[in-house]
Parts: C-alpha cells; sequence; structure tokens
C-alpha cells in the first residue's frame, strides 16, 4: 500500500512518523489527496475547513480531526490558524497490531457522554504533552514521544473504533487504485486540455459511470477537479514569481479569462492581484 503517496510525507528524524507544528498563514487551500497513514490534526489557534469522503467539517480552537488511511481529505484556511499535525504510516501501527486495517476511527467531538468527552480531553492533552517532548527533546524524548502516540492510538482504538467489512474494504481499495491513476495522469497534463473520454477510457470506463463514479468519490466534477489543481499551481506562481497573472494564467492551462477569476474569488476569497499583493 506504500505507492498511494498523493501527498509526500517526510518522517521526522529518529521517529517512524510525521510531527509537526503548523502555522498556515492563511488563503491556504490543499486540494483532494489520500495516503496511506493515519493523520490527526488538532488546531491550537484560528479556523480549519477540512473535507473528508465528501463530509465538510469546520474546525476551531481545541479542535482535532483523525484522518482514517485512504480517506480522500482536502483543507481550506482562509484567516490563518495553527495546529499540531501528527502522521502515522499504517505500515509502522501494522508491527504491533496486524489487523489496524480492519479498523476504522470515528471521533464525536459533540458527544454528551462525559466519559467521552474525558477520552477526547485525553487525546487532546497527550497531543499538547506530545508536540512539548518533541519541541525541547530532552534525553531519552523519543522513548517519550512513542509512548504517548502509542496511548493516542489505544484511546482510538479502545473509544473510537469500529470494524470495516473487508469485502467493503477491497472495494473501495479498487476505487482508489483509478481515482490513483487519475490523479497521476491530471497531475502530470493538468496543462493540456483532458476530455471526459479520454479520462474516462484511461481507467476503463464509460463517460456516463465515470463521471458519476469521480463525483461520488472525490465530491466534485471531474472538470471542477482538474480547475482546481490549475489553481493550486496558478497560487503558487502568484506568491513566488513576477510573472504577469495572464502568462501564469495560460501557463498553467487556464484560458477562460472568466471562468478563472470567478473561481479564484471562490477558492480563495480575492483576486488574483489581491491575492499576490
Amino acid at each position: 500500500m506504500e505507492q498511494y503517496r498523493h501527498e509526500f510525507i517526510d518522517k521526522n528524524e529518529m521517529l517512524d512518523l510525521h510531527l509537526d507544528f503548523f502555522i498556515d498563514p492563511g488563503q491556504t487551500v490543499v486540494n483532494k489527496h489520500f495516503h496511506d497513514w493515519i493523520e490527526i490534526v488538532y488546531l491550537t489557534h484560528g479556523d480549519l475547513e477540512i473535507q473528508v469522503n465528501n463530509k465538510t467539517t469546520q474546525l476551531k480552537v481545541n479542535d482535532f480531526v483523525v484522518i482514517n488511511p485512504m480517506s480522500i481529505h482536502s483543507t481550506r484556511c482562509m484567516g490563518g490558524n495553527t495546529a499540531i499535525l501528527l502522521q502515522i504510516p499504517i505500515s509502522f501501527l501494522e508491527k504491533f497490531m496486524p489487523d489496524i486495517r480492519d479498523y476504522s476511527f470515528c471521533v464525536d467531538l459533540e458527544s454528551k457522554d462525559a466519559k467521552v468527552q474525558t477520552k477526547l480531553a485525553n487525546i487532546r492533552s497527550t497531543l499538547q504533552d506530545l508536540w512539548i517532548n518533541y519541541e525541547f527533546q530532552v534525553e531519552g524524548y523519543v522513548f517519550r514521544c512513542y509512548s504517548l502516540i502509542f496511548e493516542i492510538i489505544y484511546i482510538l482504538v479502545h473509544s473510537f473504533s469500529y470494524k470495516v467489512d473487508r469485502k467493503e474494504r477491497q472495494k473501495n481499495e479498487k476505487n482508489l487504485e483509478r481515482i490513483q491513476t487519475i490523479i497521476e495522469y491530471v497531475e502530470e497534463h493538468y496543462q493540456e486540455p483532458i476530455s471526459i473520454p479520454e479520462i474516462a477510457g484511461l481507467v476503463g470506463l464509460n463517460e456516463i459511470y465515470f463521471s458519476r463514479f469521480f463525483k461520488n468519490n472525490m465530491g466534485m466534477t471531474f472538470l471542477e477537479y482538474l480547475n482546481m489543481v490549475r489553481l493550486e499551481k496558478i497560487y503558487v506562481d502568484l506568491l513566488n514569481t513576477n510573472m504577469p497573472i495572464k502568462d501564469i494564467q495560460e501557463k498553467h492551462g487556464f484560458y477562460n479569462d472568466k471562468v478563472f477569476r470567478r473561481m479564484f474569488k471562490e477558492v480563495y476569497g480575492c483576486t488574483p492581484r489581491e491575492a499576490r499583493k
């Protein structure tokens, strides 16, 4: 499953996982992607819109989300935030719990159950302790970090997990193989016109079924996704080059001026010129 990586994740030195204190200045959109890692985002300041498998959640300070491996997700932050980010490869956890793939995690932050709220508070405090230990790196900190990470996983497994039907999981994996092929093809050819017949044929589906398949899995039409990829590339060049906006737009395959400016404003909350300023 290690070939599924549509977000490149660097492991920390001394740890077989990724741990970071993330500072987002705002006006940041991360397009749909998936990976074979469990991801936990704990918001310490600001807010964050996150979509996981087409379900959108608005995180506020002290909220956290657990994203299951191979779940298609995206994030959007307009006002800026800070967060503790923990990403653990499922292959690492399989060493200790071989059937970990048979479990899915679901955390209800709004639960009225006092016991549930106590466990949620335990996860929050453990995440805080984890970052403090990693940040200061006193002698033996690696052992303490691992003990805290295992404490979090233990709570999730015992209090916030359910067994997944294996046939359903295998079906989902087959769908993700197709999505992976589509994402990789778009990444390579997004600057060119890509037709529905072309992309549907790539994954062996007819046009009508492909459109339904893509919308069900990605929560948007293929054209919307293609334009989102183009917008991401355009946004990076807007902030990091002095190229004229029109040239950047066409460089990344966006030739319809009106659609480009409308979509850019909807996604980033400002015009391209304002974003550059």
